[in-house]
């Protein structure tokens, strides 16, 4: 008995002919290796390694970011889990990724690039303190939070790496709050409360200044509601408004707040800042941008506008601050 062959080759070419036709599987990436960790750092140079990357891994690429091309350029290609980059400049930043790198055929692409690594080179030795910062002044000062900047920063013969602002503990004068420029935070204060610090300079290799002039400020006291005080002052043919929101109570937190005022129609408004601002006929509402919706105890916040100030319009007035935590008429200052 003779099998007819030819239906079943032609339905085995039909399948064979059916496989070509689908597209070919989206190649995956591999896994992203670890974050690079320094291990060791010299003046002049920085060894770092990974965890690796899981699948079929046929090498690294590390990555450099240079500073003046804004990019990220190729700066050694290995099989292995640690580099040492070597000819540095001391006391210099450098940044570093990986990428994983397939095995030919695998099925894979390369990996996304891994964190960054930040670190910055060994200091040529010196013991050459920076000068001392010069004259302090608060800038901010609420019941919980001061801001005290230094008129004048330091200098160093290679670079001054920051500022310690201290205070006297026991007759002792210790370090408080640090910063890399001479504008330092001091957060967790009590109201009503008067203080006395000094700033510090130090560099890389840790050598200290002498201390900055003394300042004594005060905290403020604690209100038993927010405030709202405005300033409006008409400037060479345009108005400027500033309106701040004060929140210097123990506990209460101004949220879901808008000031409401008075702007004839015919001002012209020309720029915002802090709130965005609608109106409709004479009335004008502002509402403060993200980072102003919420004031926390101790916290405040600036907003205004500039507007056109036609011949005999007057000035916006009737500035009223409404929140979740009441409403309250805003004074002017």
């Amino acid at each position: 008995m003779r099998v007819a062959r030819w239906p079943v080759i032609g339905a085995l070419a039909a399948l064979v002919a059916l496989a070509l036709a689908q597209p070919a599987a989206a190649a995956a990436p591999l896994p992203t290796p670890g974050t690079p960790v320094a291990s060791t750092i010299t003046t002049t140079s920085i060894t770092f390694s990974w965890s690796p990357s899981a699948g079929p891994v046929a090498s690294y690429t590390v990555q450099e970011f240079e500073t003046g091309a804004l990019s990220w350029r190729v700066l050694a290609t290995t099989s292995e889990t640690a580099y040492t980059h070597t000819g540095l400049v001391p006391d210099s930043v450098y940044e570093y990724r990986i990428v994983a790198n397939p095995v030919d055929g695998s099925g894979y692409t390369a990996s996304a690039s891994s964190g960054i690594l930040n670190v910055r080179t060994a200091p040529v030795p010196d013991a050459v303190p920076p000068t001392a910062p010069g004259t302090l002044y608060p800038e901010v000062i609420s019941t919980i939070r001061a801001t005290i900047d230094a008129l004048t920063g330091s200098t160093d013969n290679h670079r001054v790496a920051g500022y310690w602002v201290q205070r006297q503990i026991d007759g002792v004068w210790t370090d408080w709050a640090t910063n890399n420029i001479p504008t330092v935070y001091l957060t967790d204060l009590t109201p009503g409360t008067a203080y006395t610090v000094v700033m510090v300079a130090f560099d890389a290799n840790g050598n200290r200044s002498q201390p900055s002039p003394p300042l004594t400020f005060t905290t403020r006291q604690l209100e038993p509601a927010p405030t709202c005080t405005t300033t409006v002052r008409p400037v060479a043919g345009f108005e400027q408004a500033t309106v701040v929101i004060e929140d210097m109570t123990a506990s209460t937190v101004v949220s879901n707040w808008t000031v409401t005022f008075t702007m004839p129609a015919a001002q012209v408004l020309s720029y915002t800042f802090g709130a965005t601002l609608t109106r409709t006929g004479d009335q004008a509402t502002a509402t403060p941008a993200s980072y102003y919706a919420t004031i926390n105890p101790g916290g405040q916040a600036q907003i205004g506008f500039f507007a056109t100030e036609p011949a005999g319009s007057p000035l916006p007035s009737g500035f009223v601050l409404t929140s979740g935590a009441g409403t309250f008429a805003c004074t002017a200052s």
